[in-house]
């Protein structure tokens, strides 16, 4: 591909979206796409989003004063005294957006693959790309931009010397992952699990269910299909797509096994990889054995495109766990932190206490914020939490949140004494009670939403040890 065919022009985006150029030259090429004036930089096209709290047609003349070369609109803006800039005007600016990184991943036929599951997105598309740089440049989202908004752009920064591309995939509402499949394109899609998350707009498990099942829906009868084997709601939607398939797991029968799997006691887990090649061992330095799915799924993804079992091992091997997602660590006086604070959901909570279950030493401490995006389930979901934390032996448990009463309520009902329980007003009452408590040995989990942050509270826990 020519260095002009790399370019983005007034004229693609044109024919991508069926818009109509209000002003400038259908000639005119950009640098890239943004969505944000106050990072946008020169030769860049700005796209005018708008949505419930913004409205990105306010800081139009501020992204060309910027130096935007152009823009796209939905409504009209103040026209600037400069004609060749660019003015673009669609019926739907995100829909616009969508279309243009489609037409930008048509002109980039690489191998793309799609992550979508309940939880573990991120890990195992850091997984993937860490097995696939071995072989050359790959294209992934950064952090989790994987929404409406966050895939395009991503998608947009595809050039000519990436080999491959991951990208995982989120939703909230139904026909988001369906619209992020036709717009990505993917011939391989993974299936990694299905939980009851963000039910505040999907209503019920079976709601989630669907809202997952639009991946095979976009695929259609191309490309394969990487599934969870021991999730029986993965199971139920593989069976309908028509495409090649790959089943990976645990407990049930599958292309690729794992076997003899092993919780370390400095942080870790281990287990023998068993593929199409035959089995090798392979040591995570993630906590967790959950983590075993999300290698298992990068190990698929990562041999149907030629990687061999050595180099797979390496990887993995190699793999760090990306900043608070169940990414052990130690503080000062000898405790030990699994710091998993970037999210929450019932699953992801019921993960979590397992591998705190598993762990040896001192005490078991649970730090938990809030769960959002539950709705009507809230109350219930928070309630059985507090049950799970009695169950999987927690010692000490640190509250934090509007439903830290509920947490603390399932938690006595299953038999948690009060006094081991401390519901703190803000992250610093906590990290102080916290401090009193904790001793050499402990294991501390912190855990919670990501508008918890509760990453805080392991800052002032290091500063006050």
């Amino acid at each position: 591909m020519t260095a002009e065919e790399e370019q983005l022009s007034t004229k693609t985006v044109l024919e991508a979206t069926g818009g109509v150029l209000v002003q400038g030259d259908a000639q005119t090429s950009f640098a890239g796409v943004s969505t944000d004036s106050r990072s946008i930089r020169p030769g860049e096209l700005f796209v005018a989003l708008r949505g419930e709290q913004f409205d990105g047609h306010r800081f139009f003349s501020e992204a060309i004063q910027r130096g935007a070369r152009g823009g796209v609109i939905e409504q009209e803006v103040e026209r600037t005294a400069d004609k060749t800039i660019t003015i673009i005007k669609v019926g739907n600016t995100l829909q616009a957006l969508g279309d243009v990184a489609h037409w930008w991943r048509k002109r980039h036929p690489i191998p793309l693959m799609a992550v979508v599951g309940s939880n573990g997105k991120t890990t195992t598309k850091e997984m993937v790309a860490g097995i696939l740089e071995q072989q050359g440049a790959v294209l992934k989202n950064p952090g989790n931009l994987n929404n409406l908004i966050g895939l395009p752009l991503s998608l947009l920064k595809m050039n000519a010397k990436d080999r491959a591309a991951v990208l995982e995939m989120g939703m909230n509402r139904a026909g988001e992952i369906l619209r992020l499949t036709h717009i990505a394109e993917p011939d391989i899609g993974i299936l990694i699990n299905i939980g009851p998350v963000h039910l505040e707009g999907l209503g019920s498990i079976e709601g989630v269910m669907k809202a997952k099942g639009e991946l095979l829906q976009g695929m259609g009868a191309r490309g394969r299909l990487i599934f969870n084997a021991d999730d029986p709601r993965v199971v139920e939607l593989s069976k309908g797509f028509q495409g090649e398939k790959t089943a990976f797991g645990v407990k049930n029968p599958a292309d690729w096994q794992a076997t003899d799997i092993r919780t370390r006691d400095a942080g870790g887990v281990s287990f023998q990889l068993k593929g199409s090649a035959g089995t090798i061992p392979v040591s995570l330095k993630l906590m967790g054995r959950d983590q075993v799915y999300n290698a298992l799924a990068a190990a698929a993804a990562a041999s149907h495109l030629g990687v061999g079992m050595k180099a797979i091992k390496e990887a993995l091997e190699a793999f760090q766990p990306p900043p608070m997602r169940m990414e052990p660590m130690a503080l000062g006086k000898g405790i030990r932190i699994i710091n998993d604070a970037y999210n929450a959901n019932p699953p992801s909570m019921e993960l979590a206490l397992r591998t705190l279950e598993e762990v040896t030493g001192g005490k078991k401490i649970a730090v938990l914020g809030d769960m959002w995006e539950l709705g009507e389930h809230a109350e219930q979901a928070h309630r059985e939490l507090g049950r799970q934390t009695q169950e999987r032996g927690v010692d000490l448990l640190f509250l934090l949140g509007q439903f830290a009463p509920q947490v603390a309520q399932g938690a006595q009902e299953a038999g948690m004494a009060p006094q081991a329980i401390c519901i703190g007003k803000d992250h610093h009452a906590v990290s102080l009670r916290l401090a009193q408590a904790v001793k050499k040995g402990d294991w501390v989990l912190i855990k919670g939403s990501r508008i918890m942050k509760m990453e805080e509270i392991i800052k002032e826990l290091r500063d006050t040890l």
